[in-house]
């Protein structure tokens, strides 16, 4: 009764969890722009908002009953859903409300569902139309279900469109993200166009391209998953699939309102993003390059 107490005479508390072998969240311009949209949408209720790091999927879910104990959270945001994912329904048996970001939708649970497939699908006719003929791609890690949603329709893209391509996994670090650049420009096929599945990767795989004596985009398109300010004050400003995550912030905070005030099965779904071009795209072969499109039958050999 003391915690039912304590919970109705404040405001509410809502808690973002997530985990730091699905990427560097305290540093990705993704979570700073997603927490500050919620909080701009949280501060006129005097509600508030907090991310919670774990070092693992488990150390995860001992937490959940600790916070249905002590009233600390009156709902949980669970971002990065994976495979064999229990923690929606842990919380769920808990008496914890939960609102899922990005899918997949659960029983008893809010959402906010991204459209993961159709930005990849439009990131790829988006460079099938400059002319890149072979285009690869770092993606986040392959546990996650939007890492899964946006392979398949990667793969179904380079289809349709008549291109080629293949994947590198990265876990959305920019460590990750300069050595795959590495590895796909020392393969024995190397793309004209990289899609990268974060910006953080993105910054780090530009830095490798000129490390390395190449220049963008005469050399190699590059294309963001996610705007953020190092894309937009990188040399050249790189190109993005950019889904306002400000708004999506404002948006995750009024489903959770609504959860907190009994809507416990609220679905909202996201508009699709945007394409972006900024310097690091250009046709291919790039004016004045001298270089030919690459055969896609080529990919056979990666």
């Amino acid at each position: 009764m003391d915690n039912v107490a304590t919970q109705s005479s404040r405001p509410p508390r809502f808690g973002v969890a997530v985990q730091s072998r699905n990427g560097p969240h305290g540093t990705d311009p993704f979570f700073e722009d997603l927490l500050a949209g919620m909080e701009e949408t949280l501060d006129p209720h005097g509600a508030s908002v907090f991310l919670r790091r774990f070092s693992s999927y488990q150390q995860e879910l001992d937490t959940y009953p600790l916070w249905a104990e002590s009233g600390e959270v009156d709902v949980v945001v669970i971002v990065d859903s994976q495979e064999a994912d229990d923690r929606a329904e842990r919380c769920r048996q808990l008496g914890l409300p939960v609102v899922i970001l990005g899918g997949p939708r659960h029983e008893g649970a809010s959402l906010v569902d991204v459209d993961n497939s159709g930005a990849m699908e439009m990131a790829v006719k988006y460079l099938a139309g400059l002319g890149h003929a072979i285009i690869a791609r770092v993606s986040g890690p392959g546990h996650l279900h939007h890492t899964k949603a946006r392979s398949i329709a990667y793969e179904q893209a380079l289809a349709s469109h008549s291109v080629a391509g293949y994947s590198v996994e990265g876990d959305y670090s920019a460590e990750s993200g300069s050595q795959r650049t590495r590895e796909i420009l020392s393969a024995h096929v190397i793309p004209t166009a990289v899609v990268y599945d974060n910006s953080v990767m993105a910054v780090a795989g530009l830095a490798a391209v000129h490390d390395l004596g190449l220049v963008v985009p005469r050399d190699l398109s590059i294309l963001a998953w996610d705007d953020g300010p190092d894309c937009r004050l990188s040399t050249p400003p790189i190109s993005v699939v950019s889904l306002d995550v400000y708004e999506l912030g404002r948006i995750l905070a009024e489903v959770l309102m609504r959860t907190f005030a009994g809507a416990v099965q609220t679905v909202v779904h996201v508009p699709t993003g945007q394409i972006i071009q900024r310097g690091s795209t250009a046709k291919w072969p790039s004016a004045g390059s001298g270089q030919s499109p690459p055969d896609p039958a080529l990919t056979s050999a990666v």
